[in-house]
């Protein structure tokens, strides 16, 4: 999974002084290239895959450039696995797949560096399945009636849950981070509209008729849980601080990114 996300890895905060007779101008500092890791292991074949790349300056365009000639492995109580390179910083493993309650180590070497990170995977919570609502506080930008997915499924009681899910509409992965966890649904049936934001009114990211809907249900772990929701409140600031901060990492050694062991399952709908 390729992320089109740019990292910052400083906070830029400028005060700006106007004046009607001196223009004044910003001068960006150049700053030192970080390794970005973003690797993913689920419970289904071909789901083994981490891509390298590394951050910009700010100046600099937003392609990303993949990072090859890396060694990369991932291993478990009993094995270790290798991912193959396919080009461009991917690198995969086409038959390692995850399984419940094992705890797996993501080992990274490239350019004498060595980063790390380990991640349980989860138990699975069946997505019984999907509908569609209609939103109550307006429409989409050309007046038809804006929807949104609502998923139904049954927390258990049991133990902490934590859930990412991502929505394609007609295959067209959707920008916003959706999460949720059971801090008030514990032990519930749960009814969760997946409100994402259109804020630049781009009309293929909305649910109108005759779209195909569908929604990935991920169990994900408390760490990978806190990654996105830090890189939410990044984009989207928290309300307490304007500079921008860099998501909290489970990768130990100086990268950035993730790594997340989790099932996935998802279900399809045509839009009425």
């Amino acid at each position: 999974m390729r992320s089109t996300i740019k990292y910052l890895t400083i906070a830029l905060m400028a005060t700006t002084l106007c004046s009607c007779e001196k223009a004044i101008n910003l001068k960006l500092s150049d700053t030192t290239p970080q390794y970005v890791i973003e690797g993913v292991l689920t419970n289904q074949a071909g789901g083994c895959k981490v891509t390298l790349s590394q951050t910009k300056n700010f100046t600099d365009n937003n392609d990303v450039i993949g990072i090859d000639g890396a060694q990369i492995s991932i291993s478990d109580d009993n094995n270790t696995y290798q991912l193959t390179a396919a080009g461009n910083g991917i690198y995969q493993n086409a038959t390692l797949t995850g399984a419940y309650a094992h705890i797996y180590k993501l080992n990274v070497t490239v350019a004498g560096k060595t980063f790390t990170s380990t991640c349980a995977m989860q138990a699975q919570v069946a997505l019984d399945s999907i509908y569609l609502v209609k939103s109550t506080f307006g429409n989409n930008a050309d007046g038809t009636v804006r929807k949104y997915v609502t998923v139904k499924y049954h927390d258990p009681a049991a133990v902490k849950n934590y859930y990412r899910f991502v929505q394609y509409v007609n295959d067209r992965k959707e920008e916003s981070i959706l999460l949720s966890d059971d801090e008030f649904t514990n032990g519930q049936e749960v009814n969760d509209q997946l409100n994402f934001t259109n804020s630049n009114d781009n009309p293929a990211r909305d649910i109108r008729p005759g779209n195909k809907v569908t929604i990935e249900m991920q169990c994900i772990d408390p760490a990978v849980y806190k990654y996105f929701f830090s890189l939410n409140s990044s984009a989207n600031g928290d309300g307490n601080n304007a500079a921008p901060s860099n998501p909290v990492s489970n990768i130990q050694g100086g990268a950035l990114g993730y790594f997340s062991v989790h099932t996935v399952q998802q279900k399809t709908l045509t839009a009425p």
